[in-house]
């Protein structure tokens, strides 16, 4: 076995590398030929958020956890090493389906010309968008959220939003009014604080701005001014997510416990108050995110679990869970698949976690407990080249005007972008997202009444 400072620099090696197919993805979707809405990168920057910020703190040969937490989930270098080299395997076969696999697969398909007509964009359809998303999650959620079936099609809520916002920003840039490109990321930038004043949790305000953020640096110019947007927008996450971790149970309290929302705002601006930039050598800001954001070493434990022959691979029984998923609860009860990653993760790992807490399974665990290093190569080599497929398919719907023809690609796309959960609450996102979007663009987009339409753009 290694010993910590060779450890640290395969874990620098393999953070490299990482960087360097992040580099080539995003570089692919700047193709005049094949345009991107940044569903691949959308993809991308949260696995990192997952994988790669946990062993980046490992590289730094002053880190060593030493909270009771982190040592009695088993979370080291050695674990977060073995688990974060499968997250490489599957970042490069992600790179291979999306920069060589997908371009073929479209050419192959050779999608007919009357995909692609031009079309006069409804532009009161951002709006309706981002009016629909803010009722299914903040109306409907509450009422109908645990009805089975219903569930999914509600959750779907920050989904539509999400691309309301970005079809939002795509009118402002085309229109040139920078004020209102400015006015909608700002408000974009406040979900998360929305989210945890309503219920007290971040990550699902985050994963909303961030498909708007990305999607805004696809076509944004000058592109070195995007590119350091982005660095300053993870740097400033990594802030956030250290600050808000700290306070987290002082804001639940406050949410939890039934308070009003003076009580929940004067607790943020408490948190606010005592802000802290993220500093890689302050311990407490790395076990923060060494707790929250490393999925790397539940993924060494099960490696080591699977190998030692305590436990044989699962062989596709996920994958048939996942696909029963797309049959509606509510046509049948009885069926087997549940949402969520249930006890697999303790399963395949060995380890034991307190009743009541929820660990997701993520995609780089999933794919290996099945078919090993292979099945995360092959399945992230197939996710990455349906993700670009979708997202080709997005932006030239986009780009012709086809604003309903976007929103029916881009919804579903989002849906399929879940690295931290599992296969079965993906496909039933995707299903219910599919029906979602043909239900509002059949029966309540088409009826409103269309507006001057704008010219035909192009990203370049």
């Amino acid at each position: 076995m290694l010993t910590a400072d060779p450890q640290r620099q395969w874990l620098t090696f393999w953070l490299c590398i990482w960087v360097v197919v992040v580099s080539l993805v995003i570089r692919s979707q700047w193709n005049k030929r094949l345009p991107s809405v940044g569903l691949p990168t959308i993809y991308l920057l949260q696995l990192s958020i997952l994988h790669w910020f946990g062993a980046m703190i490992y590289a730094f040969p002053w880190y060593n956890p030493k909270s009771l937490y982190l040592i009695s989930q088993k979370i080291t270098l050695t674990t977060t090493a073995i688990g974060f080299t499968q997250s490489v395997y599957g970042v490069i076969g992600f790179g291979v389906g999306t920069v060589i696999l997908a371009p073929i697969v479209e050419k192959i398909v050779k999608p007919s010309r009357r995909l692609y007509v031009p079309k006069q964009p409804n532009l009161k359809f951002p709006n309706n968008y981002i009016l629909l998303g803010v009722f299914f999650y903040f109306v409907l959620g509450p009422i109908l959220g645990r009805i089975p079936s219903i569930s999914v099609l509600v959750n779907s809520g920050f989904v539509m939003l999400s691309t309301g916002l970005c079809l939002a920003c795509w009118k402002a840039w085309y229109t040139r009014d920078k004020r209102a490109l400015i006015k909608w990321l700002l408000i974009s930038c406040c979900i998360p604080f929305v989210t945890i004043l309503g219920s007290g949790f971040a990550g699902f305000g985050v994963m909303a701005v961030v498909p708007v953020l990305i999607f805004v640096f696809t076509f944004y110019r000058p592109r070195w001014k995007s590119i350091i947007l982005l660095l300053l927008f993870l740097l400033l996450g990594l802030s956030f997510y250290t600050n808000y971790f700290r306070d987290r149970n002082l804001i639940r309290a406050q949410v939890w416990g039934g308070k009003g929302f003076e009580s929940r705002i004067e607790q943020l601006q408490q948190t606010a108050s005592n802000l802290e930039f993220f500093d890689p050598y302050k311990q407490a800001h790395l076990e923060l995110i060494d707790g929250r954001l490393n999925l790397n070493p539940q993924v060494g434990e099960s490696v080591r679990y699977i190998t030692s022959g305590q436990i044989d691979y699962a062989n596709g029984e996920t994958f048939l869970e996942a696909a029963v998923a797309v049959i509606p609860r509510i046509l049948w009860p009885g069926k087997p698949a549940n949402g969520g990653s249930g006890d697999i993760v303790s399963r395949y790992t060995g380890v034991k976690f307190s009743e009541g807490t929820s660990v997701g399974v993520g995609n780089v665990l999933e794919f290996y407990l099945n078919f090993g290093t292979p099945g995360v190569i092959l399945g992230f080599a197939v996710l990455g080249t349906v993700l670009r497929v979708i997202d080709i398919t997005a932006a030239k719907k986009l780009l012709f005007g086809d604003w309903e023809g976007f929103s029916f690609w881009f919804l579903p796309g989002l849906a399929l972008i879940s690295p931290g959960g599992s296969l079965t609450e993906i496909v039933g996102a995707v299903a219910g997202s599919v029906v979602l979007v043909y239900l509002i663009n059949k029966f309540y987009i088409q009826k409103v009444s269309r507006s001057r339409a704008l010219p035909t753009a192009s990203y370049y």
